[in-house]
């Protein structure tokens, strides 16, 4: 009987891998690991999982940081039924399933990547710009599985401007209610990498957070719009599906999505035009866009707090 193994590693999409029976996988930080888990608690090649139809077990392989099962620190240890153990400071899910249960997996992970490749073909169309900012809002809430979304582009003076909304008001996005997934942006903005929180773990790092409070936040991503090393603008969305949690498939799927529409736009030299437009759209499901006032200006943490000026 195969397994499923989920690794939640801090501030990252969890990993997830399906294990057949009779494999010898090796976890570590190494590159040559059949698993790599990159956390500085992790060593090297820090552990070893073997499963057989009788049991399986993980081994340490004499890390630093050691192995944790119920809090107690083993060498090796069975795995039995579902259950949780630590490599080093990462927690890590173990789940044997059954055949149904692994083909569901496949074909759910093949269900997803069929509608990624919907959108990006939907936005390699050539329709006018505004409907493009508003396909790509509604790909990433799509591909994401989220239930709100924003898009902020840079204008011609090279300010970060809000562009389009799903199911967001200006009002949601203004001042503190857009507290804790502002601060998710603003590390998009200086980091230019995503930014993946889902895990119980990561919500520690938004708790107190006004919007996380109002809106019930259990979930975000936010990744940059990048070509050829310009940040062409930002795209976000929430949900507050407690059992939502972002995957290496996730972060697969919306980087690849994003990195096209990127060059989509690149190509058709639609960011000079986006840059120019200083609309505000309301994306809404399939229904018509509805413009519904000037962009605001994206303002940083700790901008001056002048409203309506560019941060």
């Amino acid at each position: 009987m195969p397994a499923k193994l989920s690794i939640h590693v801090p501030g990252e999409p969890v990993i997830v891998r399906v294990v057949d029976e009779g494999r010898l996988l090796f976890l570590g930080r190494d590159i040559a690991c059949d698993i790599v888990i990159a956390h500085e608690s992790v060593s090297r090649r820090h552990a070893q999982i073997l499963g057989n139809p009788l049991a399986w077990n993980v081994s340490d392989l004499g890390s630093k940081n050691g192995i944790r099962l119920d809090g107690e620190r083993v060498t090796a240890a069975e795995l039995t039924g579902a259950c949780w153990f630590a490599i080093g400071d990462v927690f890590c899910e173990f789940e044997r399933i059954d055949a149904k249960a692994q083909a569901h997996l496949h074909a759910r992970a093949a269900e997803r990547r069929s509608s990624s490749m919907a959108w990006a073909a939907r936005i390699d169309g050539g329709s006018r710009s505004d409907r493009l900012v508003a396909d790509l809002l509604r790909g990433i809430v799509d591909v994401a599985e989220c239930q709100r979304g924003v898009l902020l582009t840079v204008d011609d003076t090279g300010q970060m401007r809000w562009r389009a909304s799903c199911s967001l008001s200006p009002e949601d996005v203004a001042g503190s209610r857009f507290s804790g997934s502002r601060s998710a942006v603003e590390r998009t903005i200086l980091d230019r990498r995503p930014v993946y929180l889902s895990d119980p773990r990561d919500r520690a790092w938004l708790q107190g957070q006004a919007s996380v409070i109002a809106h019930g936040i259990r979930a975000l991503a936010c990744l940059p719009l990048e070509h050829a090393g310009r940040l062409l603008g930002v795209a976000y969305a929430d949900t507050s599906d407690e059992q939502k949690v972002f995957t290496d498939l996730d972060a697969e799927l919306l980087g690849a999505f994003v990195d096209h529409a990127a060059s989509v736009f690149a190509a058709a030299e639609l960011d000079a035009q986006l840059a120019d437009m200083s609309v505000w759209f309301s994306v809404e499901g399939t229904q018509a866009d509805r413009a519904t006032g000037v962009a605001p200006y994206w303002k940083s943490p700790d901008a001056s707090a002048s409203a309506g000026q560019p941060a």
